[in-house]
């Protein structure tokens, strides 16, 4: 048998920890789980409610594109239409398929550290891969990005905000760099955590991506709606574009009670708003207790905070974060940002 020699190098994701993070999933209260970016309190109930109401069709096979799910994203980004979006089983699946779309032989090109995916999806596919490295500060470098941009390059992957460092580049740089990029170089703006961005120099991006004809924003539902469980997310793209992700997507990805929950959740507009509001609020909390303490952390618009300290400092007091060895980040902890009470669990630790 001959297996392909791009999948020698890699590996299947296995967090670090993973055995006490089942623990803590599972009810133990050993320990609090600030690992994975998840939001501590689910599902919101409009979307638990859309779940049950759909279980007993069960036996049937889920819409093959998500139609009422696209429609309410359609709805809410001003001017995008259903034929712009393509629903998948989490933002990973649609980052594949975005990647499954581009021709080949060819490289992507994206900061580092950033998402660990990129690496691994591009071998998948069969692209090659080229990092630039982030600044001295961890955030994202345009013109090191465009520099690095040559005749095999295919795309460029920018995680806005960045993927573990929590830094953000405001919408007009994304802009800027998006219309210096040739027109056969596809720009794939990963905005799991858009939805947590206070600044208001960064309103997303569908805008971009409907002026344009080579930009396409992926999202997802993991985060501030809570659903991470569920897997869903999506691409908002070009027609074009879109119509080749929906070629290179497997049907059916995405479970009927995933896109009824999903649904609700994107029409609860109001309830999302308040989500990210209370996250932000947390968010200043835990680190102003950092600046307290001393302790050097990377300023973030995300639900995490980037921190100079090994994941000990946290653990003795029953609080699991991410060790930053693992996300390229060595001599860091990643720290998801949790509930009220999981903010003081963690916060208490640095006493």
């Amino acid at each position: 048998m001959r297996l392909r020699k791009a999948l020698d190098e890699v590996r299947p994701y296995h967090p670090p920890r993973m055995e006490w993070e089942l623990a803590a999933d599972r009810g133990a209260n050993d320990y609090v789980k600030l690992t994975m970016n998840e939001l501590s309190f689910g599902p919101l109930p409009e979307a638990n409610a859309a779940a049950v109401e759909v279980l007993a069709r069960g036996n049937r096979y889920p819409e093959r594109d998500s139609a009422p799910l696209r429609e309410a994203i359609a709805e809410a980004n001003p001017g995008v239409g259903a034929e712009n979006v393509v629903i998948g089983n989490g933002s990973s699946e649609v980052l594949v398929d975005l990647m499954q779309t581009l021709d080949r032989p060819g490289e992507v090109i994206f900061p580092w550290p950033s998402f660990p995916l990129y690496s691994s999806a591009a071998r998948i596919v069969g692209l090659t891969e080229r990092r630039v490295e982030l600044d001295t500060h961890h955030a994202v470098v345009l013109d090191s990005l465009l520099s690095a941009v040559g005749p095999e390059t295919r795309a460029v992957l920018l995680c806005n905000p960045n993927n573990p460092t929590g830094t953000h580049l405001p919408l007009s740089e994304v802009r800027e760099f998006a219309a210096a990029l040739p027109q056969d170089v596809l720009l794939i703006l990963d905005e799991a955590y858009y939805e947590f961005v206070t600044d208001p120099a960064y309103p997303g991006s569908h805008e971009l991506v409907l002026e344009s004809e080579n930009v396409a924003t992926t999202r997802t539902f993991s985060k501030v709606h809570g659903l991470a469980g569920l897997r869903v997310g999506y691409v908002i793209a070009p027609p074009k574009v879109a119509d080749y992700v929906g070629r290179a997507h497997t049907p059916f990805s995405v479970n009927l009670l995933a896109q009824a929950a999903a649904e609700a959740s994107m029409r609860a507009v109001g309830s999302i708003a308040e989500r990210a509001r209370f996250m932000a609020g947390e968010r200043d909390r835990v680190q102003a207790a950092f600046g307290a303490a001393g302790l050097e952390y990377v300023p973030s618009q995300t639900n995490f905070i980037l921190a100079r300290t090994g994941p000990e400092v946290f653990e003795k007091a029953g609080v699991l974060v991410r060790e930053g060895e693992a996300l390229g980040c060595p001599g860091w902890s990643r720290i998801s940002l949790g509930n009220s009470g999981e903010n003081d669990q963690l916060i208490a630790a640095l006493s």
